[in-house]
């Protein structure tokens, strides 16, 4: 029991030293690099990656096209794909240099959300923070995609601890950074409109609640946050009305229809943030709450609100969990005060215990991540090694057609027929042997008929899958129209 006291009166005196601090987050920094650039480009492209990598050579991979593709000339400054774009121009195009932002962007997201964060809640909680964060298995697979996600979070979180800090401090400034941040959010993707409500929210409970007010909880502070969205709003008005258009038109059109159900989306994300991270943070929410804590309160709201909003706007639109992700570092950061908490509680005694906790949250995350490098080929199908399957065996004059047409025409270097725009009808009238590359879910619907047809007249060759706990595999069949399917 004496021993348990001083390792504790050791470990509190040496983790308020500056030098310590800084040592833990710089190698916490280090695991977090590791992590995100093991294997980078091992993984071969999934279709979202190739649409990033024509997006960023065919509008931003020179001068000229940056200066024609950002305001005014068009609404966004997406900075992730820009630099992405000068990356590529240099290294060439492959599955490395088109990552190598995001995992970039996935490291400096924990030395820089530390700061403000640790003026939020303490050095402690901060650090724990980043060491889950660290570790995460959803940050690090994000950090390896040639996509848009870890910027999205890293503005969107600055954004609201902007937000945060102008109204706790009572400092107007913050809200002019806020609103940049918010436009950088943005640009990477539109979904960054979630903080809205969760300031509207967080606003209105200050006022509807016992809460202690804010320095910043002022008329005037609302107004500075307020105006522009309405000055925004009656310009969109006036440009409805005069040119029967508006500025993201372009961008609401890219709206597709929904395929999942709320419920089973809720799960998707509540598994992609970690059921431990995810039940430690909700009940260590509940606790701050009780306790009336504002930072509690903010925290609360920015984890768990945006999840719910997807959900409900799921039956109406395309949503995926994946638009959940900008909410992560606030899930992580309530389940490290949870562990901090239970710290504060459990005493001298109950250390064990909550370092058990803690050590439950890692080694979740490293069984994961055990998954994710060595079983799942970093969580996405193989196309790559699918293609060469098909390569190596087809001959000159076969047909490629697949569900996924962009991304088997990349790794085979020649144009492949896309699976939906064809019709039975259409797979008949070809009399070449045909090599059918098809992805699952979700990429049949509206073409049951096509596929029965390859079901019924071609050869399954191969078949390969995730161990993830959606139905996520790949088919790949072959069609020779002068034999008979085998039996």
């Amino acid at each position: 029991m004496m021993t348990l006291k001083r390792i504790g009166n050791w470990t509190t005196e040496t983790s308020s030293r500056p030098w310590f601090e800084y040592g833990l987050l710089f190698l916490i920094t280090l695991l977090a690099a590791a992590l995100r650039f093991y294997k980078l480009g091992e993984w071969s492209f999934w279709i979202d990656e190739i649409y990033t990598v024509n997006r960023a050579m065919a509008h931003f991979s020179s001068p000229e096209l940056i200066l024609g593709h950002i305001p005014p000339a068009r609404n966004w400054v997406p900075l992730s794909v820009i630099f992405s774009a000068q990356i590529m121009k240099v290294l060439g195009v492959n599955e490395w240099s088109a990552r190598f932002i995001a995992a970039v962007i996935g490291v400096l997201t924990i030395p820089i959300l530390y700061w403000p964060l640790r003026k939020i809640v303490g050095h402690p909680v901060a650090l724990i923070t980043m060491l889950l964060l660290a570790v995460a298995p959803w940050h690090i697979f994000w950090s390896q995609n040639a996509r848009f996600y870890t910027s999205l979070m890293l503005f969107y979180t600055l954004a609201l601890f902007s937000f945060y800090f102008a109204i706790e401090r009572d400092r107007p400034l913050y809200l002019i950074v806020f609103y940049v941040l918010f436009y950088l959010a943005v640009s990477e993707r539109m979904i960054a409109v979630l903080l809205m409500p969760v300031i509207v929210v967080y606003l209105l409970l200050l006022w509807l609640l016992p809460f202690e007010k804010p320095a910043g909880f002022k008329v005037r502070n609302i107004l500075i946050l307020a105006i522009p969205v309405v000055v925004f709003l009656m310009y969109q008005i006036y440009l409805f009305a005069a040119t029967g258009d508006f500025m993201f038109a372009s961008d609401l059109e890219l709206l597709a229809a929904p395929i999942d159900t709320p419920i089973r989306l809720l799960i998707v994300i509540a598994f992609s943030i970690g059921l431990p991270i995810l039940c430690l943070a909700f009940f260590n929410g509940i606790y701050l709450l009780m306790k009336k804590e504002r930072a509690g309160l903010f925290f609360f709201i920015a984890s768990v609100l945006p999840p719910l909003l997807i959900a409900l706007a799921n039956p109406f639109v395309f949503t995926v969990e994946r638009y959940a992700f900008m909410t992560l570092l606030f899930w992580v950061a309530l389940a490290a005060g949870g562990v901090k908490a239970l710290f504060t509680l459990a005493g001298t005694q109950g250390t064990v215990l909550a370092l058990g906790v803690l050590f439950i949250l890692l080694a979740d995350a490293a069984g994961s991540s055990l998954m994710y490098y060595q079983i799942n080929h970093g969580n996405r199908l193989d196309w790559r090694e699918s293609v060469e399957y098909v390569q190596e065996r087809m001959e000159e004059g076969d047909i490629v057609v697949s569900t996924r047409a962009p991304l088997a025409s990349y790794y085979l270097g020649e144009n492949t027929l896309e699976f939906k725009d064809l019709l039975a009808a259409d797979l008949e009238k070809i009399d070449a042997p045909i090599w059918f590359i098809m992805e699952y879910p979700g990429i049949w619907h509206g073409r049951e008929g096509s596929m029965a047809w390859i079901e019924e007249h071609a050869q399954l060759l191969r078949y390969s899958y995730l161990r993830v706990m959606e139905a996520n595999y790949m088919l790949i069949y072959r069609f020779d129209p002068t034999q008979a399917k085998n039996p």
